[in-house]
């Protein structure tokens, strides 16, 4: 599983170990392949042809979190020190059907934010295990490997994409939803 992992620059000085130790969780996770600010890899998410690369290191960096997040299977963000930057990455991977881990040594913002794709934890050094294995756990039965093609009426087409529209979802994600529903 592919995961972006990333906390705020503002909270370096503060929560560092915290940082180290969640990167470093991921890191020895067999199920994961970790790309993050935090390992000094996310940079590699650009290709050398990108015009971005002439621009200021704002900007690169800028659009190296962001191509993270769209090549992510699922986004970890550690907000301890919260910051409006990451709120906005949250919701551009909460926006590209991400599944989003927020972690935080004061807060549950589980509590605060209500999204399928939105996951909070309060977390400790003790507990910070269990809940990432969870996340991954989750985000493994919640992934969607597999490829399924048949053929509808065009009245069925019609039918689908009208409610799919009014429910404001994809054909697709309309079509899962009648399924989960009926598995329940």
């Amino acid at each position: 599983m592919n995961i972006f992992f990333t906390a705020p620059y503002s909270g370096k000085k503060k929560f560092q170990s915290e940082f180290d130790l969640i990167r470093q969780t991921l890191d020895t996770h067999p199920n994961v392949k970790l790309i993050s600010p935090e390992k000094g890899n996310y940079l590699q998410i650009l290709a050398p042809s990108d015009p971005i690369h002439t621009d200021t290191n704002r900007r690169v960096h800028y659009e190296a979190i962001r191509k993270g997040i769209e090549w992510a299977d699922a986004v970890i963000f550690e907000v301890s020190e919260e910051c409006f930057q990451l709120g906005h990455e949250m919701t551009l991977a909460i926006q590209s059907k991400k599944h989003v881990l927020c972690l935080s040594l004061f807060e549950n913002f589980e509590r605060k934010i209500f999204s399928k794709y939105f996951h909070g934890a309060r977390y400790t050094k003790e507990t910070l295990v269990p809940i990432i294995d969870k996340f991954i756990a989750r985000c493994q039965k919640e992934s969607l490997p597999n490829r399924f093609n048949f053929f509808l009426s065009h009245s069925q087409i019609r039918f689908l994409e009208t409610t799919a529209k009014q429910k404001g979802m994809s054909v697709a994600e309309y079509l899962r939803t009648l399924i989960d529903n009926e598995r329940q």
